[in-house]
């Protein structure tokens, strides 16, 4: 029996534990997380507008582990000892003879403390939590979202739902250092995204970052100054400590290489937002759909190894994106094709309740929605 060690409780974690779980005989499992819970991130931003309860979102990663009959440990990983074929948290050294890091990503404060000390992120359901308590407190007449991708731009219109709902009114501002929304997208989802995004009312400053954090007050590069702000940093996200620390090549994101079996090196795959599949010269964009078909390809490939079989080639499939706003303008790509409107807020819907965990987490989603 082989021991498999999997640092990660995300999509890719969760999958390749699923997928080994087939094959007590064969493996033994250890996955290591430093929190306890899995959380649902496609969906954290609806917990501020659109009426969801944080329980639907999230689920304990121990009960799912030890369900499995396998092991998990709570803990942050420091360090890996690749001679040694150990895992460290600093408190425990964890051994492996296959090795999965699926850690995921953070957000990324550049190094700035100032910034880290006085905004809010968005990687668990327990910051949004934090997000909505601050949103009732009178003080604050503005929110500025520094990140205007994916999220800041979801988490920008959920704010504007939440303060029509609660009857409060604050300015909205989102601060993007790049000289557009979503350059890398195409030009008719950029166009209708902004569109809507001046519909509701929220502010973009193009081409400016956040200079300076004092107390409630934030300084623009462009001269502007906000006064009783609520900040929210979306402005990127980085993988773990540990993953910078390992003598492996990475691209610029510092997420780890891959090769087309999402090995590293000999016994140690990765997958998810921790690894970089080159995908038509580009590495894959981070998504969940590619970090379940990444964990599920992963598993099964260290079984292959086990077997001395040949490997299975990592070969993504991608469905498309959509950027869910919460007017019901959401817009995206699927299939190929171009989809706005409730149809592309009912896509999204959708496919976020086909990938939740469980029936609770699916039943939770349907009975508390608001569309």
């Amino acid at each position: 029996m082989k021991r498999v060690l999997i640092i990660g409780g995300g999509f890719a974690g969760c999958t390749a534990l699923e997928r080994l779980s087939r094959y007590p005989k064969e493996v033994m499992v250890t996955l290591v997380d430093r929190k306890k819970e899995f959380n649902f991130l496609p969906l954290l931003p609806d917990l501020i507008g659109r009426g969801l309860k944080p329980q639907y979102l999230t689920l304990d990663i121990e009960s799912l582990v030890t369900r499995k009959g396998f092991c998990f440990v709570r803990g942050e990983v420091v360090s890996i000892d690749i001679a040694a074929k150990t895992v460290s948290t600093g408190t425990t050294q964890l051994p492996y003879d296959y090795l999965l890091i699926a850690s995921g990503s953070e957000t990324n404060f550049y190094g700035n403390e100032e910034f880290k000390a006085a905004a809010y992120k968005i990687d668990e359901a327990a910051d949004m939590e934090k997000i909505i308590a601050a949103l009732k407190d009178k003080k604050y007449t503005t929110v500025v979202i520094s990140g205007g991708g994916y999220t800041g731009i979801e988490v920008a219109t959920n704010l504007v739902s939440y303060c029509r709902q609660a009857g409060k009114h604050k300015k909205i501002v989102i601060v993007e250092s790049a000289p557009s929304l979503l350059g890398m997208f195409p030009q008719g989802l950029r166009n209708d995204t902004q569109k809507n995004l001046k519909r509701l009312g929220i502010e973009v400053l193009l081409g400016c970052t956040v200079l300076k954090a004092t107390g409630s007050t934030l300084h623009i590069s462009n001269g502007k100054v906000f006064d009783e702000v609520l900040f929210i940093w979306t402005a990127g996200v980085k993988t773990a400590l540990f993953v910078e620390q390992l003598p492996f090549e990475k691209n610029r994101q510092g997420r780890l290489k891959v090769d087309a079996y999402l090995r590293v090196q000999g016994d140690i795959f990765a997958a998810g937002d921790a690894s970089a599949f080159f995908y038509r010269g580009n590495p894959l964009r981070m998504a969940v759909q590619f970090s379940i078909l990444q964990g599920r390809v992963a598993a099964e490939n260290m079984l292959r190894r086990m077997r001395n079989a040949p490997l299975k080639e990592f070969k993504p499939v991608d469905l498309g994106y959509i950027i869910p706003m919460a007017n019901n303008r959401s817009c995206g790509m699927v299939m190929g094709i171009y989809v706005k409107g409730i149809l592309a807020t009912l896509l999204h819907y959708l496919m976020c309740l086909y990938r939740l965990p469980t029936l609770r987490n699916k039943l939770g989603l349907m009975r508390t929605l608001r569309i």
